[in-house]
């Protein structure tokens, strides 16, 4: 379990990192745009360029704020139970998660594939979206990956009654 842990660990650390990388370049794009608009022409294809910056960011993320639990949870009702009635309550949660984010890949995949097929590009730059199609569908299998894991802890927790590993 702690090759598992730490391997999601690395894998959404590096992929926040891309999220980063993709949220200085959006910066960028937009600071260069509006001082370029004073003295010559605006660049041409800001707002496709920040907005696929902004699709990256939002992909690399997700799986890394679930895995350091940066979102929000409503605990208020079950945080009165013993932990092994939260882990139980975890498992269902969890389960359910992993269904829909299963779902969400599967049919991401399958909607970069067509954008691939027919050819889809933006309409300034001509730029392929489906490689950041595909980013976003890569981004759930993690988030599936990092729920799989707490789903995983959760099962030890409610078997063992204690903390999982």
């Amino acid at each position: 379990m702690n090759l598992f842990d730490r391997l999601i660990r690395t894998l959404t650390w590096r992929t926040a990192q891309i999220g980063q990388a993709a949220l200085f370049f959006a910066m960028f794009i937009i600071v260069a745009n509006v001082l370029s608009r004073i003295p010559w022409n605006p660049i041409h294809g800001t707002v496709e360029l920040t907005e696929m910056s902004g699709a990256v960011l939002l992909a690399a993320g997700i799986a890394y704020t679930a895995a350091m639990k940066g979102h929000i949870m409503v605990g208020y009702f079950v945080d009165r139970y013993s932990p092994r009635i939260q882990a139980i309550a975890d498992i269902f949660t969890n389960a359910i998660s992993l269904f829909f984010i299963y779902l969400l890949a599967r049919e991401t995949f399958v909607f970069a594939g067509r954008m691939m097929a027919r050819g889809f590009v933006t309409a300034d730059l001509l730029i392929p979206i489906h490689p950041i199609i595909y980013l976003v569908a890569i981004s759930f299998v993690m988030l599936a990956l990092v729920v799989l894991r707490d789903l995983i802890k959760a099962a030890i927790m409610a078997v063992k009654g204690g903390k999982a590993a």
